[in-house]
């Protein structure tokens, strides 16, 4: 693999998917009372917690992968820089709503795991933008029955 296809926005992509999954494993919720302390990665966090970080690391494989030519796919009408878009977006979403819900005794994880996620979503933008395609529209997802893949 030649890493020196990657553009810098691939790399962005690429790096805040490393970070998101580096993420999964740091803590997310702790206590510290009196010589008790606990805490709980993403994992034990919860479903809104470890599925859009596994969502956010997928958008950032698939943009790496493509560019590097190891694979390539069209979902629907759907770019892969769309698709990792849409991948990442979903992510950060459910990540803020995480916490914006369940904000009692965070740790730095949530946090690191909010900026990954929109550092994922803007390098598929940008790789997006350097490929030529845009923001999905309603009409990206009317798919022809079938997509097709290239490994």
């Amino acid at each position: 693999m030649d890493l020196s296809k990657l553009s810098p926005n691939n790399m962005i992509a690429g790096g805040g998917a490393l970070v998101a999954l580096i993420n999964i494993f740091l803590p997310w919720y702790g206590v510290n009372f009196d010589g008790f302390s606990d805490s709980s990665n993403a994992v034990g966090a919860g479903l809104l917690a470890w599925f859009p970080s596994l969502l956010v690391v997928a958008a950032g494989v698939l943009i790496v992968l493509d560019r590097l030519g190891v694979f390539t796919a069209k979902v629907g009408g759907l770019a892969i820089q769309q698709l990792a878009m849409v991948l990442a977006g979903v992510g950060f979403v459910l990540i803020l709503l995480k916490l914006l819900t369940d904000n009692d005794f965070t740790k730095f994880g949530i946090y690191l795991g909010l900026i990954a996620a929109a550092a994922t979503a803007a390098g598929a933008f940008l790789s997006g933008k350097d490929a030529g395609v845009g923001i999905p529209s309603s009409d990206d997802f009317k798919g022809t029955g079938g997509g097709s893949s290239t490994f």
